[in-house]
C-alpha cells in the first residue's frame, strides 16, 4: 500500500465511522459514516454513576426540563462523560463523549443552551468532542451554536478533538469554512508538523487546501520526516480525480511556482536536513511561506534528544 493510501486510510479511521442513534429525527444524514454515540454504549461507561446515567438518558431522549431539574439538584452532575478504559486503546464505536456531544447527537439546541446554563464548559468536558461531530451535522446551525457560545474554533491546539482533521476527512468544504470564519488557525500544526494544509492535500481534498492557503495557511510547513504540503502536488491524485480537484490542484501548483521557494521543492532529506543544520527557513523562506512547527524545530536540531 503507498504512503499516500495509508495516510487516507488513517484518516478516515481517525474519525468515528459506523453505529448510528437510536434517537430520531437524525440530523446526520448527508455524512452516513458519521459515528453518533450509541445509548447502549454509552450508559456503562460513564461517571457519576446512577445519577449520571440517569441524567445522559434524559438528554438522549430529548428530555430537557428533567436534565435541568437533575442539574440543579446537583450541579457536579454537569462533568458526566464516557471514562476511557486505559486498556482499550480504541474503544467500540459510539462509546465516547460527554453531555454536550449527546445533545449535539441530537442537534438539540435547547439541551445545548441549558447546559451551558448549567456550567458546562463551552468546550465540553471532554474538549473538542462536540463541535467535532456538530461540524458534521447536515446544517451547521449546532456548530454555529457552539461557536457562537464560545467553543474554541481549534481545541487541538489546546490537547482536544480537532474538528477541522475531522471536516478535512470527510471531504466538508462548508465545515472548514465555518471553522474559519469563527478563527480556526489554517497554520495550527500538531506535534508532528502536520497542518490544515497538509491534512487536506494527504486527503486529496485540493478544494479545502486551496481555501486554507487562500486564508492564511501555507504548502510550506515541515514535517519531521522533511516532508510538506507542497510535495503532495508532485503526485497524481488516486482516489479524487474529478475536473474540479484536478483544476484546484492545478492553481495550487501555480501559487507554488510562484512562491519564490523554488519549484519543484527539494526531496525531503534535503529539507529535513536544512532545517536541522539551522540554514533553513531563512527569513525570506519564513516570509514566503516556510513554517516549522516549534516541537518539529526543537528535534531536528536535536533539542528533541
Amino acid at each position: 500500500m503507498s504512503r499516500r493510501l495509508r495516510i487516507l486510510a488513517a484518516l478516515v479511521l481517525a474519525t468515528p465511522t459506523g453505529g448510528c442513534m437510536a434517537a430520531e429525527p437524525s440530523c446526520y444524514t448527508k455524512r452516513a459514516s458519521v459515528v453518533l454515540p450509541e445509548p447502549t454504549r454509552v450508559l456503562a461507561h460513564l461517571s457519576n454513576g446512577a445519577a449520571g446515567r440517569a441524567l445522559a438518558e434524559a438528554i438522549f431522549d430529548g428530555r430537557v426540563e428533567d436534565a435541568r431539574a437533575m442539574l440543579a439538584r446537583d450541579p457536579r452532575l454537569i462533568s458526566t462523560a464516557v471514562v476511557d478504559d486505559p486498556k482499550v486503546p480504541q474503544p467500540p464505536a459510539g462509546r465516547y463523549g460527554d453531555l454536550l456531544t449527546f445533545a449535539v447527537a441530537r442537534c438539540d439546541a435547547d439541551a445545548v443552551t441549558m447546559l451551558f446554563a448549567a456550567g458546562m464548559p463551552k468546550d465540553g468536558v471532554k474538549p473538542g468532542n462536540a463541535l467535532s461531530l456538530a461540524i458534521l451535522a447536515d446544517s451547521p446551525a449546532t456548530a454555529e451554536q457552539l461557536l457562537a457560545a464560545g467553543a474554541a474554533p481549534d481545541p487541538q491546539a489546546t490537547g482536544g478533538e480537532s474538528p477541522m482533521r475531522n471536516a478535512i476527512s470527510f471531504g466538508h468544504l462548508g465545515g472548514v469554512m465555518t471553522l474559519l470564519r469563527h478563527g480556526a488557525d489554517p497554520r495550527e500544526a500538531d506535534g508532528f508538523g502536520i497542518d490544515p494544509v497538509r491534512l487536506a492535500m494527504d486527503a486529496e481534498q485540493a478544494g479545502i487546501a486551496e481555501l486554507l492557503v487562500e486564508k492564511g495557511g501555507t504548502l510550506w510547513s515541515v514535517a519531521d520526516d522533511g516532508s510538506m504540503a507542497a510535495h503532495a502536488l508532485l503526485e497524481p491524485p488516486v482516489i479524487f480525480t474529478s475536473p474540479e480537484v484536478l483544476a484546484a490542484r492545478a492553481r495550487l501548483v501555480e501559487r507554488a511556482r510562484s512562491a519564490g521557494l523554488g519549484w519543484p521543492p527539494p526531496d525531503r532529506a534535503t529539507v529535513r536536513q536544512q532545517v536541522a543544520s539551522g540554514a533553513w527557513p531563512t527569513p525570506a523562506m519564513a516570509q514566503a511561506g516556510m513554517t516549522v512547527a516549534p516541537p518539529v524545530l526543537d528535534r531536528l536540531r536535536g533539542g528533541g534528544r
